[in-house]
């Protein structure tokens, strides 16, 4: 009977914890949604070539030349203001973006981009 009790202080215990941490966890997870003004955007986009979780590429030259490697491919320029990036493609056809930061992720409309923190190379 001993041994139950402590099984089952443990299993409180460490339901306990879980519960701590995800109601610590989610909620950075969760972080509403900032503008990135065009400073933080040029500091994290140019000269960069920036990846989705799907494994989508976004490169972004230094020169102001855009490309995207994913489900098809495209490229163009790109110029960027307060809380956007507008892409113009070769084509003609011109989109804008918006770019905002969740915690310490960035995404371009609902899709988080990983970005190399190193100097610009592209």
């Amino acid at each position: 009977m001993r041994r139950a009790t402590l099984a089952g202080a443990a299993g409180l215990t460490a339901m306990i914890f879980v519960l701590t941490v995800l109601s610590v966890v989610q909620p950075l997870a969760d972080a509403p949604a900032v503008a990135a003004n065009a400073d933080e955007i040029n500091r994290a986009l140019r000269g960069k070539a920036c990846t989705t979780r799907m494994g989508a590429t976004f490169t972004f030259g230094l020169d102001g030349s855009y490309a995207y490697v994913g489900l098809w491919e495209s490229s163009g320029a790109y110029t960027i203001g307060d809380g956007t990036v507008t892409v113009t493609l070769d084509n003609g056809l011109a989109r804008s973006f918006a770019i905002s930061r969740h915690g310490k992720v960035l995404y371009i409309e609902e899709t988080a981009l990983s970005c190399p923190a190193s100097e610009p190379t592209a």
